[in-house]
């Protein structure tokens, strides 16, 4: 078992060393890329958030779109204006008037903007109005868009093709570095397998094998992958905690009415929920994601009080079981350690006075939480060890 364990460990390597030999560009270096558009970081601690519909219908929809995107702390606006569909007879997007409804609501809000790009003409008409291009799973092995794609000052989404490999969708990303576009962000959208329950199958491996083997940025559609809004969120989370950078989510006022994906597509509450949700989870893997809704109604911060107080009580619970894994490594009668106490509250009043937090708060509740703790260690001390326990009780009665 050992011997064989170690023969595929070492064809990993071989593949991974002749994968390497052809990623002159997007093999791993010493540090990671972040690109940055107008101060958004894509590949930097915080998780970037993209949303919006998969293809623009009208001015009114990408502008309650926009609404809902800078409400949850989104940074980029997504529409399809140009739609490669399987069927010649699928809506195939608005064209120049889509580009023009897209740009204007991210501009409103304040949000970059990115749609799909799909040949030279659809490139031209849209190099000088958005942020960010796309280059859509269908059109990942289309090398010459990916050569065009590398001779333009945009940064590049390119998306894993619906079959391929790791392997050939970072060759792709290889395509336009090496034509001299160093902004390139991979997009993992599931691929096609043999379980027909989902739309494809969200590999999220991938996102692990691209970040060991490149310095590019990852992110994650869920969307694409799921195929049906009720699993996007459980899987926009795992994605966060697999280390993707950002999220790329299809999202429309009126999901039911949509002329392109609307059974995958988020309602605009769906999609503040989840972003409400995210900054927890993102926290957990040491990164960021600042929900940012701003209309300030009772409802919403009692949500917002709701989700902190959870955080609160799940980090207290994590401190009490490390609390009581201490009381192995002392003496009962060393349990409490006052000096130690002391630096701990110094440190935390400190760090109080930097976030405008009152430093009586502290002082008060902390005490609490240390006696709390102590006791606790006593407890399971002498629970682990009887003798101590009536040598103690003697002592008590003294």
């Amino acid at each position: 078992m050992e011997r064989a364990e170690k023969v595929t460990r070492k064809s990993l390597n071989l593949r991974e060393e002749m994968m390497m030999k052809d990623l002159k560009l997007a093999g791993l270096e010493s540090e990671r890329s972040i690109i940055e558009v107008d101060g958004v970081a894509l590949g930097g601690r915080e998780i970037i958030l993209m949303g919006g519909p998969c293809a623009v219908e009208s001015s009114i929809q990408m502008q309650e779109s926009a609404a809902t995107v800078k409400r949850a702390g989104g940074k980029v606006l997504r529409g399809g204006v140009f739609k490669p569909r399987t069927s010649p007879y699928s809506f195939q997007g608005l064209g120049l008037e889509g580009v023009n409804y897209l740009v204007q609501a991210a501009k409103e809000q304040g949000l970059l903007c990115v749609t799909e790009v799909v040949d030279t003409t659809s490139l031209d008409l849209v190099l000088d109005k958005v942020d960010l291009l796309q280059i859509g799973a269908r059109n990942m092995q289309n090398f010459e868009l990916l050569k065009l794609a590398g001779k333009v000052n945009k940064p590049i989404i390119l998306k894993r093709g619906l079959s391929a490999t790791v392997e050939e969708w970072l060759l792709a990303a290889e395509y336009i570095l090496s034509a001299g576009n160093s902004q390139v962000i991979l997009c993992e959208r599931g691929i096609r397998t043999f379980e027909p329950s989902t739309r494809n199958t969200l590999d999220l491996s991938s996102v692990g094998v691209a970040k060991e083997l490149t310095h590019l940025p990852v992110i994650v559609d869920p969307s694409h992958a799921a195929g049906r809004r009720d699993l996007i969120s459980a899987l926009s989370k795992a994605a966060i905690a697999g280390g993707a950078d950002g999220l790329l989510i299809e999202m429309h006022p009126n999901p039911d009415e949509a002329v392109s994906d609307g059974p995958q597509s988020l309602t605009p509450e769906q999609f503040l929920t989840l972003a409400r949700e995210l900054g927890g989870v993102a926290r957990s893997v040491e990164r960021v994601f600042n929900f940012a809704e701003t209309a300030d109604t009772l409802e919403s911060l009692r949500a917002q009080i709701d989700q902190i107080d959870q955080n609160i009580i799940s980090g207290l619970a994590e401190r009490m079981q490390i609390v009581r894994k201490l009381s192995d490594q002392k003496r009962l009668d060393r349990v409490k350690d006052t000096n130690r106490e002391k630096d701990i509250i110094q440190r935390l009043v400190n760090l109080a006075e930097d976030l405008d937090l009152p430093s009586d708060l502290v002082r008060k509740l902390y005490p609490l939480i240390f006696e709390f703790g102590v006791q606790t260690q006593i407890k399971s001390k002498l629970k682990q060890e009887p003798k101590l326990s009536q040598s103690f009780y003697n002592l008590g009665s003294k």
